[in-house]
């Protein structure tokens, strides 16, 4: 696997994706780690044990993750996104992951989910991850565009724009 250096941090999602988290109680996926989301991710989920399952492709990423290994929380190297099985009745799906053309991929694979949590969803970003190919698939869309990158949430289930226009960011 090639070797990824590991640049500016950002959390510019976590508003959109604490909202969405403390609204559900089911599983969480995500495809992504990073130093914003896993430790808020695991955290959130610790105290009940709620399960949370993450992917990641990209070994610099995955060293700082596996520390995250509990009971309840699964973190998983992997070569490629194609192999995994996304068909669990996802409550939350972060999607943030590399390389760039498969977030549209993945995104497509999460129709079932209650929530699609997606960063780097703005217009500019779309020559990079393709999001409107999935877009849609989808009945509900919401993005908050107060923080860069930004962040959209997406739903058949569930109208995020009710969440979010009911108590704004």
């Amino acid at each position: 696997m090639k070797r990824t250096k590991i640049g500016k941090v950002r959390g510019s999602f976590l508003p959109v994706l604490d909202r969405i988290v403390k609204l559900t109680d089911g599983p969480i996926l995500e495809l992504g780690v990073g130093f914003c989301s896993s430790p808020y991710l695991h955290w959130m989920c610790y105290p009940s044990k709620r399960r949370i399952v993450s992917y990641e492709n990209c070994p610099d990423f995955f060293d700082f993750a596996k520390s995250w290994i509990e009971d309840f929380h699964d973190v998983h190297c992997l070569e490629d996104f194609d192999g995994i099985d996304l068909s669990e009745p996802w409550a939350v799906a972060f999607v943030d992951h590399s390389p760039e053309q498969r977030r549209a991929i993945e995104t497509g694979r999460l129709i079932h989910a209650d929530y699609v949590v997606i960063h780097d969803s703005e217009d500019r970003s779309e020559r990079n991850y393709h999001l409107s190919t999935v877009a849609h698939l989808f009945k509900y869309q919401w993005r908050w565009l107060g923080a860069f990158p930004q962040t959209s949430v997406w739903s058949n289930k569930f109208d995020p724009n009710e969440i979010f226009l009911k108590e704004p960011l």
